[in-house]
């Protein structure tokens, strides 16, 4: 599973740099954020997530990361996408990464990354990410400046959370 989740980071990095990487295609469908257009997401939860977070990181010394509300628009949408499929993944429906989700909304693509999970609480969600490994390393980075968060209830009643992490670097 680490290397799994160290793979899907290495190609998302290399494919925000717009480096073309062998045998990997876009998606064909657009990447238009259009993918639950019904889901409103659970407002409270989507900031408790970016909170503990920005809890995570003070307790380590870091810089708080800004609220963005183009990150957040992505992560909601995807959070809500991850909840109608009923699986836990960065790739959406549509084939689409968070750097096709970023460009969608015209954010700038250099170093976005997105974090995933599904049920418990926006903390409980963030303390798994805070285990050693690569998400780790993405939650208490310092290449990121903003963050965006989006938390989307199923139908099964579980709660779908997606944080998205980026620095503007226009």
């Amino acid at each position: 599973m680490k290397r799994l989740s160290l793979a899907a980071t290495c190609v998302l990095a290399l494919s925000a740099c717009q480096m073309p990487i062998p045998g990997l295609t876009a998606p064909q469908a657009p990447a238009d954020q259009a993918l639950a257009t019904e889901c409103r997401g659970e407002v409270d939860a989507g900031l408790r997530l970016s909170a503990a977070v920005n809890a995570a990181r003070a307790a380590e010394g870091k810089n708080a990361l800004a609220s963005s509300a183009e990150l957040d628009r992505i992560a909601l949408a995807h959070a809500c996408d991850m909840a109608r499929m009923g699986r836990v993944d960065v790739a959406g429906s549509n084939g689409s990464n968070v750097v096709d989700r970023a460009r969608s909304v015209g954010y700038p693509t250099c170093g976005v990354v997105q974090l995933v999970g599904a049920g418990g609480t926006p903390e409980g969600t963030v303390n798994a990410w805070l285990v050693p490994g690569p998400q780790r390393e993405q939650v208490l980075g310092q290449l990121s400046y903003q963050i965006g968060s989006g938390v989307a209830r199923g139908a099964d009643g579980r709660l779908w959370h997606s944080t998205v992490l980026g620095n503007n670097c226009r």
